[in-house]
């Protein structure tokens, strides 16, 4: 039985650590894919560092529980896993709960895409002007060049088509 508590009570202590001092694992693989292990990039894992501490809690304490009642360590284990396993699952339906809630701030160029904007300093031709725009409730300046190379006065609406390096490409709307 002391197998299975110290095994719980690391998985609660290490979760309890995770949850004071922070721990930004949960992402799945922060690379520059389209996506990460699980649907949309940056989705936490379910192999993260607190699902992992979940199974280890349940497993140890179900565990425990199992060898109080005398079951052997086998059907203790088999008990333990099978907790540990439901346990860790709901715990990470709620972190991808919770991680779906979260609202970003930051702009992307994809967010930039099919947006109109306003020329605040004249495009010239072949050249790069400025437009404003408001994308997540934030007005911004972003570096504009016309899309046929041609000419946009000052003051005109424009469509945003794509961002390419640090300038947008708009057309006249």
């Amino acid at each position: 039985m002391l197998v299975f508590l110290v095994i719980a009570l690391a998985g609660l202590s290490l979760l309890l650590i995770s949850a004071i001092f922070g721990g930004h694992d949960d992402l799945a693989a922060d690379h520059d894919h389209a996506a990460g292990a699980h649907g949309e990039a940056g989705e936490p894992s379910p192999f993260s560092t607190r699902v992992i501490c979940l199974f280890l809690t349940a497993f140890g304490a179900v565990g425990a529980i199992g060898r109080h009642y005398d079951l052997s360590y086998m059907n203790s284990s088999a008990i333990g896993a099978g907790a540990g396993l439901l346990v860790g699952l709901a715990g990470w339906q709620v972190i991808c709960l919770f991680w779906r809630q979260q609202a970003s701030s930051l702009v992307g160029a994809e967010d930039l895409r099919g947006l109109m904007g306003q020329v605040s300093t004249e495009i010239p031709a072949a050249g790069i002007g400025q437009i404003s725009v408001v994308a997540k409730s934030q007005r911004m300046y972003e570096r504009a060049r016309a899309k046929d190379g041609g000419r946009i006065e000052e003051g005109a609406q424009v469509k945003i088509l794509e961002y390419s390096g640090d300038t947008v490409v708009v057309e006249r709307a």
